[in-house]
């Protein structure tokens, strides 16, 4: 209870702008934007770091098909984040709208980390272009140097995560504000940031090799079609020989990270709340079936994707595709229904301004901040005294009026009797 009433305190008030559009239209919004967002983050990520580990087996095995492969998921990563990026906008705009006291408040407890992203993010945007275009320069003894540009910009990449990571998770433990100091110390004071990070990394590692094995798909058909003046049968056979390697990696990496996804998925579980855990464990109808469906999708990816690797046909490309964006819909709307479970009391103690608030000044020069039903009410109340006070003013006429015309009669009187005295005398 203490620590309840210290967050409450900490919780600034929401703004007076009401949040701009139907609530839980916006909800709809915040978990779909951040779907598409995530689907594309999780390529960028997972592309890069699997570019630089590709390029360092090939140089092992003096093997250039994984060279090859390593190349085109280094040509790939810099156009899956350009996307990422222009993605990454409406969730931000939204949660910041959403949850606004909520999430500007773990933003300015780690401010430098989050002022630093951009900086992190045009540096490594930087060493990864040069990544992608030096390749071909930088064959032979210049090779390892190569492999350490793509490694630097890899692991930069890979920070820029565990920064986001922070904040949201920041934002959920109001009660922990007042000991937080800082983004490198939130990494071991708040809950769930690990388990939250490597279930991410697992997500981006499948995300890329589902993306790896659908591009070389496409591009095995298009060599299929080419005629021999537009490729020769020996260029055919070298092409065909390394999309083929590249769909076994992307079907490789997606089955042992989904497969690894089962732990991880436990392990982030059992970081929550005990209250929050259970209500994934059947006290909540829609989590426990959100988290139900979770695990059975899963388990039928795993499936697919080793009917992929063995078969290659169309129907478990699919299948597995689908599947895929199918668990990545239900992770993201079990991330919202997950914050909506932390935030609720704090919600109720600290409501968000879902309504037009209007300034309206006051008799002695002070501006109150009225919605627009307590607008309502003080026009009728103040409609109502005006009533009142008109009923009043009328009242107070009659009895004036009266008390004139009986004044008026008692002279009346008073005459008549002096004009008789007069007479008689």
């Amino acid at each position: 209870m203490i620590l309840q009433a210290i967050s409450t305190n900490l919780i600034p008030e929401d703004i007076s702008l009401a949040i701009p559009g139907n609530l839980g239209f916006f909800e709809f919004l915040i978990v779909f934007s951040f779907a598409l967002h995530i689907l594309f983050v999780n390529i960028t990520v997972g592309s890069s770091v699997l570019a630089v580990f590709q390029e360092i087996k090939g140089m092992s095995k003096k093997n250039k098909q994984i060279d090859a492969v390593a190349q085109q998921l280094a040509d790939h990563t810099s156009i899956m984040k350009s996307i990422a990026v222009v993605l990454g906008i409406a969730p931000l705009l939204l949660i910041s709208v959403i949850y606004t006291q909520y999430f500007y408040s773990s933003t300015n407890l780690i401010g430098k980390a989050w002022l630093a992203l951009l900086g992190i993010l045009i540096v490594a945007f930087l060493i990864l272009y040069l990544y992608k275009f030096s390749w071909e320069k930088m064959q032979g003894g210049k090779k390892g140097l190569h492999v350490l540009i793509g490694a630097v910009g890899s692991i930069m990449l890979l920070f820029v995560p565990l920064i986001f990571i922070v904040n949201v998770v920041s934002m959920l433990y109001p009660e922990m504000w007042a000991g937080s100091k800082g983004f490198f110390h939130s990494l071991t004071y708040y809950p769930q940031i690990w388990q939250r990070y490597i279930h991410f990394i697992l997500a981006s590692f499948a995300g890329a090799g589902i993306y790896l094995y659908f591009w070389n798909r496409r591009l095995d058909r298009k060599v299929d079609n080419m005629s021999p003046d537009e490729m020769s049968s020996e260029e055919k056979k070298e092409n065909k020989e390394i999309q083929k390697r590249a769909k076994k990696v992307g079907a490789t990496t997606v089955m042992i990270t989904t497969a690894l996804q089962l732990v991880a998925g436990t392990a982030l579980l059992m970081s929550f709340e005990k209250e929050i855990m259970m209500l994934y464990m059947g006290e909540d109808m829609l989590l426990t079936t959100l988290l139900m469906s979770s695990i059975l999708l899963t388990l039928v990816l795993l499936f697919l994707v080793y009917r992929l690797g063995k078969t290659d046909s169309k129907g478990a490309f699919i299948g597995s595709v689908v599947v895929f964006l199918v668990i990545l819909g239900v992770m993201g709307w079990m991330r919202h229904e997950l914050r909506e479970s932390y935030l609720g009391d704090y919600l109720e103690a600290n409501p968000r301004t879902t309504e037009k608030v209007l300034p309206v000044l006051e008799e002695d020069g002070e501006v109150e901040l009225l919605d627009e039903e307590e607008i309502d009410a003080k026009e009728d109340a103040e409609a109502t005294e005006e009533e009142a006070d008109a009923d009043s003013d009328a009242a107070v006429e009659e009895d004036a009026e009266e008390t004139t015309d009986e004044e008026a009669d008692a002279e009346a009187e008073k005459a008549d009797e002096e004009a008789e005295e007069t007479t008689e005398a």
